[in-house]
């Protein structure tokens, strides 16, 4: 009967240390996971459109203006196809705006090629997008904006749209950019 009751205690130690790692795992993958949403490098330079395409793909061109002000396209563009976390999408920018450090000047041609397009007008067809730069005294700026007929895109409105700190976490800039993408004509 000893014997029985010896069984019947370690078995119930096993299953109880068993739960408390199961706990402990479990606890420690939630906390990797909050780490991961708050992303402490901060964004101090880059400028970047975000396009949206019909399907919520998404595409992100980093650019830096020339002397007359107008984006040129610099590294490559990045890609992440939906379904995607706001955590996901506000990486993607973040690290896409970190290339536009390198300034690594894309030709219209260049930039034609990585997109696998023949054309601004083939690549913009359908497509939302939301402007996303850097300002030193203000931090990151969000503009939606309004296709035009010959596929060029403006602001929705003048000024800043959306205004965040520079050290935003990756979530709450993915969540900050799917809200604004309801604003994008």
């Amino acid at each position: 009967m000893e014997d029985r009751f010896l069984v019947y205690l370690f078995y119930c130690f096993a299953i109880v240390l068993i739960l408390m790692l199961v706990f402990i795992l479990m606890a420690i993958k939630r906390k990797n996971k909050r780490k991961k949403a708050i992303n402490t490098k901060s964004i101090d330079y880059g400028n970047v459109c975000v396009f949206f395409d019909e399907d919520n793909n998404v595409t992100v061109i980093p650019y830096a203006r020339d002397k007359h002000g107008i984006g040129i396209a610099v590294e490559g563009p990045m890609f992440l196809k939906a379904p995607y976390k706001p955590l996901e999408l506000g990486g993607l920018v973040r690290s896409s705006m970190a290339t536009c450090n390198g300034k690594i000047i894309h030709s219209d041609n260049q930039l034609m090629n990585k997109l696998k397009c023949k054309s601004w007008n083939e690549f913009s067809e359908g497509k939302r997008n939301i402007s996303i730069y850097y300002k030193e005294e203000l931090g990151l700026v969000l503009n939606t904006t309004k296709k035009g007929s010959d596929g060029s895109y403006s602001f929705n409105f003048r000024g800043y749209e959306k205004v965040l700190k520079n050290d935003v976490s990756d979530e709450e800039l993915g969540i900050v950019i799917m809200n604004l993408l309801e604003r994008c004509r």
